[in-house]
C-alpha cells in the first residue's frame, strides 16, 4: 500500500511539473489599467424610480487609463443577484458587463462582482467592490483577445465618481 502511495505521488508531481510550464508558456500579457468613473447612475427596480432603498444595479461609465495616459473609455453594467441594494449590507454580489473602448479596438469583460458596504455607507455613499471575469467580443486589433479580468475600484454612489485599477491578462487566439 505504501509503494502505491509513493507511485501516485511522484506521478502526480511529475504531472505537475511538465503540464505548469506548458501553462505558463502559453504566451499571455499583463496589463494594469487604471479606470476612473466619470458616472455611476442607479437601475431602479420598477416602479421605483429615484428611490434608493429600490436599487437593482448600477450604469456605470468613465475613463481607461495606462499609466498617465488615456488610451480609452468603458460602460459597465452591474446586477444585483438579490436585489434591492442595502447600503448597510457588508457584501453584495451580482454580474457584470464591462464593455472597454480603446484606441487600439474594443473587448468586453463579462463576470461577477462583490460589493462591500459598511455601517457608514448609507450617509456617505462609500463602497469598494471587485470583479472578475473573461475577456470576449474583441473588435479592431483586440478581435482575437481572449483571457480573465479582476479588478478593485471605491466610489461613491451619492457623487457617481470613482477610481479602480484593472488586472487584464491576455493572449491573442487560443
Amino acid at each position: 500500500m505504501l509503494k502505491r502511495g509513493t507511485i501516485f505521488l511522484c506521478s502526480t508531481l511529475l504531472i505537475g511539473l511538465l503540464i505548469a510550464p506548458m501553462a505558463i508558456g502559453a504566451g499571455e500579457s499583463e496589463l494594469v489599467l487604471e479606470k476612473s468613473f466619470t458616472s455611476m447612475t442607479p437601475i431602479f427596480m420598477s416602479g421605483h424610480s429615484g428611490d434608493l432603498s429600490w436599487i437593482e444595479g448600477f450604469n456605470l461609465a468613465g475613463d481607461i487609463n495606462f499609466g498617465t495616459t488615456k488610451i480609452g473609455t468603458f460602460t459597465a453594467t452591474i446586477r444585483l443577484f438579490n436585489p434591492p441594494m442595502s447600503l448597510t449590507e457588508r457584501y453584495d454580489s451580482g454580474l457584470i458587463k464591462i464593455i472597454n473602448t480603446t484606441t487600439f479596438g474594443t473587448f468586453e469583460t463579462n463576470g461577477q462582482f462583490l460589493s462591500m458596504g459598511s455601517s457608514t455607507s448609507a450617509t456617505s455613499g462609500d463602497t469598494t467592490f471587485s470583479w472578475f471575469g473573461s475577456i470576449s467580443n474583441g473588435t479592431g486589433g483586440l478581435s482575437n483577445m481572449i483571457g480573465l479580468v479582476g479588478g478593485t475600484a471605491e466610489g461613491n454612489i451619492y457623487t457617481g465618481v470613482g477610481t479602480g485599477k484593472e488586472n487584464v491578462l491576455y493572449r491573442f487566439s487560443y
